[in-house]
Parts: C-alpha cells; structure tokens; sequence
C-alpha cells in the first residue's frame, strides 16, 4: 500500500521541466515551467491530488484535475488545429464558469473549463440533446426543450482548469510566472456566451426578433463622424436546437444623408451552413459565401455593390428579385 503525506508534495519544477507529465497546456499556476505531453503512471490518489511517476522515475504529487487522458489529449490537438483553420464567426465572452468539451453535448468529455468573462472567437455551430449534468444545471430551462445550441469555440487557456474565476478577461500576449497560456478550441453551450454583436447589429435584430448567430463587417464607408463598418448578419428565429445553423441574412448599411444604419437586404428561408466566407472580389467589391442545404456542392455566393446585395452565380451578377408588396423595415441606429 502506498502510503500517502498529511500535506501531499508538489512534483519539483526543475525536475518537471526536464520530465515532463501530460497536462492541459501545461496549466500549472503553482509550478512556474512549462510541461506538456509526456505521459506518466498513476500510482495513487488522494482527494483532488495524484501520485505520478514521470519515464525518468521523477515522483511526486500533482492535482488530478490537470492530468489528460492521452487519447483525449490527442483528440484535442486535432480539434485545435482544426479551429486554427477555420474563419471567425463573431465573438463573445463567458456569462458563468463554463465547460470546453471536445464534442457538442454535456456528456461529452470535458476538456477545460473557462472562468466568467473570458472572451472566445466563435467558429461553427451544432446541436446536441438537452442533458442536465451536475455541474451544468439550469434552473431556467425550459422543460419541453429537447436540443440546445453549442457553440465551436477558440480561446486562450491561462489557469488551471481547477480555477472557476479567470484571472482576466482581456487575454494578453505576455505570461507571467505561474501563468502559461495557450490556444484552446472545444464545444461550449451557446446560451453561456454573451455575444459582442455590434450595437447597429444588435438592434437591427431586436427590431426583426433575430437571434443572431454570424456577424461581419463587410467593409467601410467615409462619414463627417468618422468611418462606419457595414454589416452582414447571419441569424434564426425561435428556439434552440434548429437543423439549420441559420436561415436568415441581413445586411446593414450606413445612410450618411440620414446619418443612420438602415437593411439594405434581406433573405428569408434559408438553411444555411457555417462557415460563412468573406472576402473581396476581383473589383474590390465584398462578397460573402456559403454552404445551404438544398445544394451542399455548390456555394452560395453574395456580393455589396455600394449599398446594394446581389446574389452572383457563374461569376455573373444576378437581376434583382421583384419586390414584394411593403418596404423592408428599417434599422435605425443611433
């Protein structure tokens, strides 16, 4: 039986610095060093703390809680570079202490868990079945709701995912000791991030009922008060859970005689798929791109000729649709 000491001994740094054991980004706030991917034994344990023994015989105890399943850690570094590959979405910060898990799902093997406000860039998003787990639970769910929306998230670890309180929200390029930062991507509920949607987005939604899920800028016009960003939104209506990662488009632009945002274009019934691609075209004009499910092997593509939208196929700009009887509504902003 392997005895165990009243106060259990940290693992030396030095002597880990040169070990090595497999942890989470080698997020150890107590050791100043940075340790990442060599493997160790487990040899006992003792609360929230193990004993480990690194291939070089080094032993000592460590809090289990920064320990990684090789083949998790593998699943890991795959969806990191994974997200390292994929364009922003939009961005947001946590609302609470929130899990980072390698699939979308409760259930699903937690990889870290952010603190309150810690901000994220946004990458894709999927559904997953409502399962209340112990350290997820929601008083305010509401009982009929079988799917919920997960976000694909990319951020910046930088404390122990023992730690429910980040240190800061403002990520910063610089570590210090005790502090060792680095890149992290997982799956996180939606509805636990408050989204930083710019105030003319925010309000061109609200007005629409629009639950934004994509935003952009699409690029910048000259005002007396300064440049002003023109918008693409990407968003739903209803309730979480939908097939469909989006099935609207908005796109808001700047009226400097009126010195407001007002829609510009509108697209209704889509079924539309992240990620949305923005780039320029070969006039130097906007354009977005993507995915919608009624034709999964043929992009959708989008340009903003000065404050008009029109849909381009075969490189050619397409005649506008008829218009509807009524007006687009507006979205003021301020």
């Amino acid at each position: 039986m392997v005895s165990t000491p009243t106060a259990p001994r940290r693992l030396d740094p030095a002597l880990l610095k040169l070990a090595g054991v497999v942890v989470l980004g080698a997020l150890m706030s107590s050791l100043d060093t940075t340790v990442v991917n060599v493997g160790v034994d487990t040899l006992a344990k003792r609360n929230d703390f193990v004993k480990v023994r690194t291939s070089t015989g080094v032993v000592g105890w460590i809090d289990g809680r920064l320990l990684m399943d090789p083949a998790l850690w593998k699943r890991s570094e795959e969806l990191l570079k994974r997200a390292q590959s994929l364009p922003v979405q939009g961005s947001g910060r946590t609302k609470v202490a929130t899990n980072l898990r390698v699939e979308p799902g409760r259930t699903a093997p937690r990889l870290y868990q952010f603190g309150r406000g810690v901000p994220v860039e946004i990458l894709g998003r999927a559904m997953a079945d409502v399962v209340q787990t112990a350290d997820e639970r929601e008083g305010g769910v509401p009982q009929d709701t079988k799917k919920e929306d997960w976000f694909l998230v990319r951020g910046v670890a930088s404390r122990p995912p023992s730690e429910t309180t980040a240190r800061s929200s403002v990520p910063s390029n610089t570590t210090r000791p005790g502090d060792q930062s680095v890149p992290i991507a997982g799956w996180v509920i939606a509805r636990f991030l408050e989204l930083d949607v710019p105030d003319a987005v925010r309000e061109g939604a609200n007005s629409a009922n629009l639950r934004p899920i994509a935003w952009f800028e699409l690029n910048h016009v000259e005002d007396p008060s300064g440049n002003k960003a023109q918008y693409l939104l990407a968003a739903t209506r209803g309730s979480e859970g939908q097939w469909c990662d989006f099935s609207i488009l908005r796109v808001y632009t700047w009226n400097r005689k009126k010195s407001r945002y007002e829609t510009a274009f509108i697209e209704n019934n889509l079924c539309g798929r992240l990620p949305i691609q923005t780039n320029k075209g070969a006039s130097g004009q906007p354009e977005f791109r993507f995915f919608n499910a009624d034709d999964s092997q043929h992009e959708r593509v989008y340009r903003l000729i000065q404050t008009v939208v029109r849909r381009i196929r075969d490189g050619q700009v397409m005649a506008p649709r008829a218009k509807s009887a009524g007006s687009a509504p507006k979205a003021k902003g301020k």
